[in-house]
């Protein structure tokens, strides 16, 4: 059995990322959504805070926006002999965004989001309960910004996120939990080519916590303190987006995901030594820690993303979209608690204005690729390996999303 402990609690809780390989969640903002988060070019409601904030020069005086994009997913492990699917759940990550035009050259902006996240829970009797039965995230993220309007064409903007993350993760053998919090800053820029095309770029930083909590081996009766250190990724976007008439805009975003600093997880628990001395039932030649360091090496990747609203109306805008999400999860790493694979969805929505009220709803259905996996490492114990992540992984999502905004 393997002991990836608090890390992995901590760092792979949100097994299913709806919308952005890994468990990242791309999706925070019904508009944005509907048009494949093709949206760093575009930028045009409060939720620039997140995807541009170098855009919300744009914006007149003051905006709040508040929502969800919500992720039901479905998966099932198939093998030889049977198959297992997780619990449905439908979860809700929540956000908020309000933004202010001091001046002609100044904007603030706040937002407040769940940009990874959500969880798996597969049966205690599934094939890979000793990998993973029950895992869940909540990170949260705080991020302020201000941007600057340096002429009529170029914005830029610069930013502070402060994430908390608490998680739970369960197996067969330990149950873990743990919470921690860290830093970051953010940098982005809205260029104005001319009346047809808008350009956008945006960098978020990495974020290093330093996680804290229980590890706990309940056929041991042995629980203790463990801790570790997480990086989340830094990610970067860059786009365009061409108004084709008064009435259409089609957008195209390059997305990208440092995964690369996923490369290990390094825990430190008593738990550990007591596991270890259990396995090996006290072998002299096995040595007694209480650190254990697991490879994960994940690959950085892109997503390819691109969008369309048609403006009916003053009141009425319809919107469609698409994306390619490449998978960062080598198949010698690859697990239960993140059974990744790349990803395609499409997209829908409408948004609606009435006075300073602003609706928007979106719907995506994303697709995984079926993922068959015959040489994983990840459920090798130190009598060899047990084979019960072997097998095919099929996945999808639905995500329905809104957004309520006012402006002021």
């Amino acid at each position: 059995m393997k002991i990836s402990a608090l890390a992995a609690a901590a760092v792979m809780g949100m097994a299913v990322g709806a919308n952005a390989a890994g468990f990242r969640l791309a999706e925070q903002d019904a508009k944005a959504t509907a048009m494949g988060d093709s949206f760093v070019a575009v930028a045009d409601n409060p939720s620039a805070v997140w995807y541009n904030p170098a855009a919300m020069t744009g914006l007149e005086k003051t905006n709040l926006s508040l929502g969800s994009a919500m992720v039901y997913p479905q998966m099932k492990h198939e093998y030889a002999g049977g198959s297992d699917k997780i619990a449905k759940v439908m979860h809700v990550p929540p956000y908020f965004y309000a933004t202010h035009r001091l001046n002609e050259k100044w904007a603030l902006g706040f937002g407040f989001n769940a940009p990874f996240g959500l969880s798996t829970d597969w049966k205690s009797t599934s094939k890979t309960a000793a990998v993973a039965t029950y895992s869940d995230i909540e990170d949260f993220n705080y991020n302020f910004n201000a941007a600057y309007k340096v002429d009529d064409k170029l914005s830029v903007a610069l930013g502070a996120d402060y994430m908390y993350l608490g998680a739970k993760l369960y197996n067969s053998t330990l149950h873990l939990s743990g919470n921690g919090n860290g830093w970051g800053y953010n940098a982005a820029a809205f260029y104005k080519l001319n009346e047809k095309w808008n350009l956008g770029a945006s960098y978020r930083s990495p974020v290093k916590i330093d996680v804290d909590g229980n590890a706990t081996a309940p056929a041991l009766g042995s629980s203790n303190d463990a801790s570790t250190r997480i990086t989340l990724p830094d990610t970067f976007q860059a786009g365009a987006a061409y108004k084709v008439n008064r009435k259409w805009l089609v957008s195209a975003t390059a997305d990208y995901t440092d995964w690369a600093t996923y490369h290990a997880l390094t825990v430190k628990s008593n738990t550990i030594t007591a596991l270890t001395t259990y396995m090996h039932g006290l072998d002299p030649l096995v040595p007694v820690t209480n650190t254990s360091v697991e490879a994960k090496d994940w690959q950085s990747v892109w997503a390819l993303r691109a969008g369309t609203e048609y403006k009916y109306s003053e009141a009425w805008s319809f919107r469609a979209g698409a994306f390619y999400d490449f998978n960062p999860v080598k198949e010698r790493y690859f697990d239960s608690i993140i059974p990744d694979s790349d990803r395609v969805a499409l997209s829908v929505g409408a948004g609606w204005t009435k006075g300073n009220i602003v609706v928007d709803a979106s719907y995506a259905y994303v697709m995984f690729v079926n993922r068959k996996i015959s040489d994983s490492t990840a459920d090798d114990t130190p009598f060899g390996d047990t084979n019960t992540l072997n097998g095919t992984y099929k996945c999808n999502a639905q995500v329905p999303a809104i957004s309520v905004g006012y402006k002021f």
